[in-house]
């Protein structure tokens, strides 16, 4: 399966991370072809509790997306389509669909730039139930230096995450490095 994250096999620490955590409503903004959705839904499944709502423009959007019936297809062979909603819509409307206080685990892969960490944090902390971690692709130098990212003069991740204000005061976090990076946030009690 096409994606950066497979690589460096971030489907174990996606799923280490769901299986420790054990969030019950989980929210992913960004699918391509699944890599992580099914990481996820994996860990669910040992869970043995919890959804994902997975949120794609997959056609919609004008670069490099993936086929939702392509993603469909992949849960259910893997025995995973009872854990996972997906649906096609706007990432940056889908926080409405939540009330405050009620998400345990965000994954936010949507060709990030310090703008849409800015957002998201902006649209999605007052979902957050305190304890709830955020998950950011990128965070790395390496990862702010792609080609794309200078080529359409992108603003990088790793500023935004150390100077936000939301961050500063309301989370921890820190990156795992092999690229492209993940950046996990966790909400403070």
């Amino acid at each position: 399966m096409i994606s950066s994250y497979a690589q460096n096999n971030y489907a174990e620490v996606f799923y280490s991370i769901v299986t420790g955590f054990k969030p019950v409503v989980c929210v992913e903004l960004g699918i391509l072809h699944g890599y992580s959705t099914l990481a996820i839904a994996r860990g669910l499944e040992k869970n043995k509790q919890g959804h994902l709502d997975a949120y794609d423009l997959f056609d919609s959007y004008l670069y490099n997306h993936g086929d939702k019936e392509e993603v469909r297809q992949g849960l259910l062979e893997a025995g995973l389509e009872s854990y996972v909603t997906l649906n096609k819509d706007d990432a940056f409307c889908v926080h409405n669909n939540y009330q405050d206080n009620s998400v345990h685990f965000l994954h936010v892969d949507l060709s990030n730039t310090g703008e849409i960490v800015r957002k998201i944090m902006q649209t999605w902390d007052s979902k957050m139930i305190a304890g709830s971690l955020i998950l950011f692709e990128g965070g790395t130098e390496e990862r702010d230096k792609v080609e794309w990212v200078s080529k359409y003069n992108k603003e990088p991740i790793k500023p935004e995450l150390e100077k936000n204000p939301i961050i500063a005061e309301r989370y921890i976090f820190g990156t795992y490095f092999k690229f492209p990076g993940l950046t996990v946030l966790l909400k403070k009690r």
